[in-house]
């Protein structure tokens, strides 16, 4: 009988998967007034110095904000995940945000689902990376309605609570999907 460590099928091995959303296009991302604007970002009105500088720019922050949760619901309908390592870039508050780049960690990648044909309508689902870039495209897409805190300078304090309205951005399905990019993070072990 062997000694030591065994890998047992129950234990939990971790991947983790860069996701690189890429929003310079303003066809494909809008940044006209619209229930298509604002890009993905999960910063609010309030993580900046500098505020949106109208009604219209916070009401694009906050469908943002409302696609990346969108985005976020999908990752976590694939299996138990945790998102860290967020870089975004985006200048101020009425600025959209060109680039956003996470790190998305499963522990029981076992559980997601490899069958189907992602969004584009070509790409067969089977790996975990493509996945993971349907289920970000998905996100992207999905027309959501909520009420979120808006900022809107004309107001005494700044803040609102409005009914918020998002649909699929500027972009086919197929663009959508070519926006976001998925590389595995391979660790090394350390022998020693």
């Amino acid at each position: 009988m062997p000694s030591g460590f065994q890998q047992d099928t129950n234990q939990l091995q971790a991947e983790m998967y860069k996701v690189i959303i890429t929003m310079t296009n303003a066809t494909f991302y809008p940044t006209a007034d619209g229930n298509d604007n604002g890009g993905v970002t999960p910063n609010s009105s309030d993580s900046f110095a500098v505020l949106p500088t109208s009604q219209v720019l916070g009401k694009a922050r906050a469908r943002g904000n409302m696609r990346f949760r969108n985005v976020v619901n999908r990752l976590q309908s694939l299996g138990d995940c945790q998102i860290r390592d967020i870089v975004i870039t985006e200048a101020n508050g009425s600025a959209q945000a060109t680039n956003l780049q996470f790190t998305v960690n499963y522990e029981r990648t076992a559980f997601i689902n490899l069958t189907g044909t992602a969004i584009d309508g070509s790409t067969p689902i089977t790996t975990n990376a493509i996945a993971i870039q349907n289920a970000v495209a998905q996100g992207i897409r999905d027309t959501t309605n909520g009420a979120l805190r808006v900022y809107d300078p004309t107001v005494g304090l700044g803040d609102t609570q409005q009914a918020i309205a998002v649909t699929a951005t500027g972009m086919s399905a197929t663009q959508t999907f070519g926006t976001v990019a998925i590389t595995r993070i391979v660790e090394t072990a350390l022998v020693g």
